[in-house]
C-alpha cells in the first residue's frame, strides 16, 4: 500500500506548505552546515563540480521499507534528512532563478497524497529558508540541470548502493553526464573525512546526548538482569531507555551475547535464554540526530563474577586503561591498539591460556579503536590524534569452547568499550558513568531495575 501511495503522490497536484515543521531546536545550526560546504568547495579543482547523493530508501519486505537514514556526508553538509535528494557544489557558480549560486539542493516536492501518507516535506522553498541552501530545486529537474554544467572537469560522486525510484533516475542522469566529462575524477571522501574527524561544539553536544542515553540503557540492563531472561528481554530494555531519552534509533543492531554468544563479535540474533552464571557482552549505542554512541559492557547474569570471569575481565579492563592513556593529542591513532594488545598478550601468558605473546590474536582478533560520529565506524580522517576527535577504546578477549586451553576458560567473552574525547590535556571518557569495575557492577546488579518491575519479579 505504501509504495502505491508513493507512486500516486507524484501524479496528483498539491499545494506547497508555507513552511516545513521543525519540532526540535537542538539540531546542528544551518550556519555550521554552510561553513562545511564552503570548506569543501575550496577543495574542488577550478571548474570542477561535486555531487553528493542521498541514501536510497531500502525495502525490508513486500511494501515495507526500513526506517530511512540519510547518507552521512550529505547529512554532514546540509542537515537534510529526506530521500531522493542530491547536493551539487559549483565553485565557479551557476545561474538559478535569476541569481548566481554555488550550491544547489535537489529534493522532493509535496503532493496531497504525500502529505496524507508521509507528512510534510521540506521542499525547495523550505530547504532555502530553513537550511539556508543558496538554491533548491525539485529533484525532477536534476537531469536538465546537469546538462547545464561545464564538462571540463568533475569530482566523482559516491554513488548510492541500489538506488530506486527517483533516486535511481538521478543516478542514471549523473552517470550519463559524467561520461561526457574529460578531466580526471578524484573523490572528495578523504577531504570530508579530515573535516568530519574533528568535532565541533554542537556535534559534541549531540554526541554527549546519544552517549548519555546509551549509558542509561546499559545501567538499566545491569539493574534488571536476572537468570531466566532472554537476550532480547535485555535488548528491549535498552531500546526503551534510549527512546525515552530522545534517540530516534540505534546506531547499529544491538549485540546482546550471553555465554557462548559472547564469543561472537557481531552476534545480533539475541534469542538465547540466559541461565547459570553466564557472562553477557552487550554492545549497544543509541543514535541522536544522526550521531551515535558505541558502548560495551560485560557482566554475569547472576550478578557475581566467578574466579575465571574475574581474571579475564580484569585483564581486559587493564588493557582498556592502557589504551585510554594513549588518547592524547599528538599521539598516533594506532597507539591505543599497541598498548591494549601488549597488556592482553602478557596477561594471557601469565594466566597460562597461551604460551607465547604472539598467540594472543587467537583470542583478541579485532582492532582496539575506531573514530565515532555520524557513523559508528566513522571516517578514518587522521592517523595522529588531535583535540575534539572522538574514538572508541574497546579491547576484548573471546575464548570459544574447544579452544586450546583449559576448559575452565571456555565460553568467556569479555569486551569493554568506551567513547573517548581527545582534548588538549587528558582524555575524557564520555561514557564513564556506566560502571566498569567489578565492585561497581556487582553493586549495581543487586538493585531492582525496570525490567524486574515489568516482568513481575523481585530481585
Amino acid at each position: 500500500m505504501r509504495r502505491l501511495a508513493i507512486a500516486l503522490m507524484f501524479v496528483l497536484g498539491a499545494a506547497v506548505p508555507a513552511d516545513y515543521p521543525i519540532f526540535e531546536t537542538d539540531f546542528i545550526p544551518p550556519a555550521e552546515h554552510k561553513e562545511r560546504r564552503d570548506k569543501v568547495r575550496t577543495a574542488i579543482a577550478p571548474g570542477g563540480v561535486a555531487v553528493f547523493f542521498s541514501n536510497p530508501e531500502r525495502n525490508r519486505n513486500n511494501d515495507v521499507d526500513f526506517q530511512f537514514r540519510q547518507d552521512s556526508n550529505l547529512l554532514y553538509l546540509t542537515g537534510f534528512n529526506e530521500p531522493d535528494s542530491a547536493l551539487v557544489l559549483i565553485p565557479n557558480g551557476i545561474e538559478v532563478n535569476g541569481k548566481t549560486v554555488k550550491e544547489v539542493l535537489f529534493c522532493n516536492v509535496a503532493t496531497p497524497m504525500s502529505e496524507t501518507w508521509l507528512g510534510y516535506r521540506m521542499q525547495p522553498k523550505g530547504a532555502e529558508s530553513i537550511l539556508k541552501i543558496e538554491a533548491a530545486l525539485p529533484n525532477t529537474d536534476f537531469a536538465n540541470f546537469l546538462n547545464r554544467l561545464p564538462t571540463g572537469s568533475a569530482v566523482k560522486a559516491t554513488l548510492p548502493d541500489g538506488p530506486t525510484g527517483q533516486l535511481s533516475r538521478m543516478v542514471d542522469a549523473y552517470r550519463t553526464w559524467e561520461a561526457k566529462t574529460s578531466a580526471p575524477k578524484p573523490s572528495l571522501n578523504d577531504t570530508i573525512a579530515k573535516y568530519r574527524v574533528i568535532k565541533s561544539p554542537d556535534e559534541l553536544r549531540l554526541m554527549r546526548r546519544a552517549i548519555s542515553a546509551s549509558v542509561d540503557g546499559h545501567i538499566e540492563m545491569m539493574r534488571s538482569a536476572e537468570k531466566g531472561m532472554n537476550e532480547y528481554d535485555l535488548g528491549a530494555i535498552f531500546h526503551y531507555v534510549i527512546g525515552r531519552r530522545g534517540c530516534e534509533y540505534v546506531g547499529y543492531p544491538n549485540i546482546v551475547g550471553s555465554g557462548p554468544n559472547a564469543c561472537t563479535l557481531h552476534y545480533t540474533a539475541n534469542r538465547r535464554k540466559v541461565t547459570g552464571d553466564d557472562l553477557i557482552c552487550v554492545d549497544a549505542g543509541g543514535e541522536y540526530h544522526g550521531y551515535t554512541a558505541d558502548v560495551t559492557r560485560t557482566w554475569p547474569i547472576d550478578g557475581t563474577f566467578n574466579p575465571e570471569q574475574k581474571a579475564i575481565y580484569e585483564l581486559v579492563r587493564e588493557a582498556q586503561e592502557a589504551g585510554i592513556r594513549e588518547c592524547v593529542s599528538g599521539k598516533p591513532f594506532s597507539g591505543t591498539d599497541r598498548a591494549a594488545r601488549s597488556v592482553i598478550a602478557k596477561g594471557l601468558v601469565k594466566l597460562g591460556i597461551i604460551k607465547k605473546e604472539n598467540e594472543a590474536g587467537m583470542y583478541f582478533m579485532h582492532g582496539t579503536s575506531h573514530f565515532l560520529g555520524l557513523d559508528v565506524h566513522d571516517s578514518q580522517g587522521a592517523n595522529v590524534l588531535a583535540p575534539n576527535m572522538v574514538l572508541t577504546v574497546e579491547p576484548g578477549i573471546y575464548i570459544k569452547a574447544g579452544s586450546p586451553c583449559d576448559q575452565k576458560w571456555w565460553n568467556i567473552g569479555v569486551r569493554i568499550e568506551d567513547d573517548i574525547l581527545v582534548t588538549s590535556g587528558a582524555p575524557v571518557n564520555l561514557s564513564a558513568k556506566a560502571p566498569r569495575t567489578i565492585a561497581e557492577i556487582e553493586k549495581l546488579m543487586a538493585q531492582t531495575g525496570i525490567g524486574n518491575v515489568l516482568f513481575g519479579t523481585d530481585k
